[in-house]
């Protein structure tokens, strides 16, 4: 556990984990070109007209097309480096010689990336709309409009607002991560074990991974609704 906590738990990413290095950095472009490919094979346009319907059924049009370009960005981001599992990363890590983790998304830091980034857009969204002052009065008014309530209204309403980018990158780091460690386990068993259950948590791992990209997109896009309606 300790070793699994080191590969996939460390802060110290760019220092300890190899994936800045030029030869992964090549991996990961030809791997991201490939699988663009295949989604314009796959007639990717109907990715973004789920989006755009999705969008205009919960934004107002004056943010639409800002969102669709966020979200279809982060959505494609997040399914490559998801997918990027399929990879043999022992067999890379025999050819290069080197201890990496290619999986960006079971790294907690690229996780938190994803959160704030869209934590920042979220609040964009809204401050553009209601105005810097209704923003911080939110916090203030509700759930509870008396001024004697203001206190404990903040208090309420900014560990929610705290808590949103929070469980955006745990939510999706600890869903690769816990995947990880479980073919990690796995991998210790005795052979016939090891391909049985390598192949039945693969089959459900691989389907995990494009939902993964789905359900981050779609709590930004509802983040996103909420905030506009404060």
């Amino acid at each position: 556990m300790d070793i699994l906590k080191n590969i996939y738990l460390s802060f110290n990413f760019i220092k300890n984990n190899s994936l800045f290095d030029n030869d992964i950095n090549l991996i990961s472009l030809v791997f991201k070109i490939f699988i663009f490919y295949l989604f314009i094979k796959l007639n990717i346009s109907k990715v973004f007209i789920y989006f755009k319907n999705f969008i205009n059924k919960s934004i107002n049009k004056e943010n639409r097309k800002i969102l669709l370009f966020f979200i279809s960005l982060i959505f494609f981001n997040i399914l490559i480096y998801n997918l990027s599992d399929i990879l043999p990363n022992d067999l890379l890590k025999n050819i290069f010689k080197k201890e990496f983790n290619i999986v960006a998304t079971s790294n907690i830091n690229i996780t938190f990336s994803f959160s704030i980034i869209s934590f920042l857009i979220i609040n964009y969204l809204s401050i553009k709309k209601n105005g810097i002052s209704n923003f911080i009065l939110y916090f203030l008014k509700n759930p509870i409009k008396k001024k004697y309530m203001f206190f404990f209204n903040f208090i309420i309403e900014f560990i929610s607002f705290v808590m949103k980018p929070i469980s955006l990158s745990l939510r999706l780091f600890g869903n690769i991560f816990s995947s990880e460690i479980i073919f990690n386990l796995i991998n210790n068993m005795n052979i016939f074990f090891n391909i049985l259950l390598n192949l039945l948590w693969g089959i459900f791992h691989y389907l995990v991974l494009p939902l993964q990209a789905y359900i981050f997109t779609t709590l930004i896009t509802i983040y996103v609704s909420q905030s506009l309606k404060h």
